[in-house]
């Protein structure tokens, strides 16, 4: 690795070092290094911005909602995929008591699968684990869901006020979470360093976090391939792949942690 790298690399150690409370905030780019056995990679199942399924139009055509029961089956494929080495290095800085929360605009649960405690992960996004009553919001899951619709099971609908569901994800016409936006809001506000990983920020109001963290005087990490609107606000900015680099920064926490 070129000598520039590894003094951004040692700058970051630095920074994860002297900080108490870190938000980790993650976008495509960190899971797209994630993939099925089959090659499909994460992100290309955690999809949820196609105009078809637009929430108005999912709401108002049954053809569109039958459409979309179908693609539940593909969704099921979402179990077989595995965290990658940039999943795995943010669950370590929790075991370093370093993480205060991870806020993720990616929707495939697999900061939980590489052991990110579930009430430590904000999913701006949703998830693709569940569906919702789109009346009452009340959860089921994809998978056992998406078994009974192949078994030959009419249209889903909510058990207990007999609304339609959809996938608990962000689809385009539907307003994000308040509840999680309003969390990452608080916590951005109230770290003192924010990591911005595989993420261009260019969905609002999540692209709004890294600016509250800054607005109240913590430092910024980013490191994302290509370049993201507040890079030139960055305490570090490393311009390569999540999975290649941050493993590096943590495994350099660590040792001066044991020394």
């Amino acid at each position: 690795m070129e000598k520039d790298i590894e003094e951004l690399i040692e700058k970051a150690v630095k920074l994860v070092l002297d900080a108490q409370k870190i938000v980790v905030f993650t976008g495509t780019g960190v899971s797209t290094e994630s993939s099925t056995p089959n090659t499909t990679s994460s992100s290309d199942l955690s999809t949820t911005n196609s105009n078809e399924f637009a929430f108005p139009t999912f709401v108002g055509n049954p053809t569109v909602r039958r459409r979309s029961w179908q693609t539940w089956n593909m969704f099921r494929m979402i179990e077989m995929v595995k965290p990658n080495p940039a999943h795995y290095a943010i669950a370590e800085l929790d075991q370093m008591g370093k993480l205060d929360c991870v806020i993720t605009q990616n929707v495939d649960g697999l900061h939980q699968k590489a052991g990110v405690p579930e009430d430590k992960v904000i999913e701006l996004h949703g998830s693709l684990k569940w569906l919702k009553c789109v009346n009452c919001n009340r959860r089921y899951s994809m998978i056992e869901v998406a078994k009974s619709l192949g078994e030959g099971a009419d249209e889903s609908i909510c058990s207990e006020c007999g609304g339609m569901l959809k996938s608990a994800t962000v689809s385009f016409g539907e307003p994000p979470p308040a509840k999680e936006t309003g969390e990452a809001e608080q916590h951005s506000r109230n770290c003192d360093l924010f990591m911005l990983l595989g993420s261009s920020l260019m969905i609002y109001p999540a692209a709004n976090m890294p600016i509250y963290a800054i607005e109240s005087g913590a430092k910024l990490v980013i490191i994302n391939v290509g370049t993201a609107s507040l890079d030139q606000q960055a305490t570090v900015l490393i311009n390569r792949t999540v999975g290649e680099v941050l493993p590096k920064i943590i495994e350099g926490v660590k040792g001066r942690l044991t020394k």
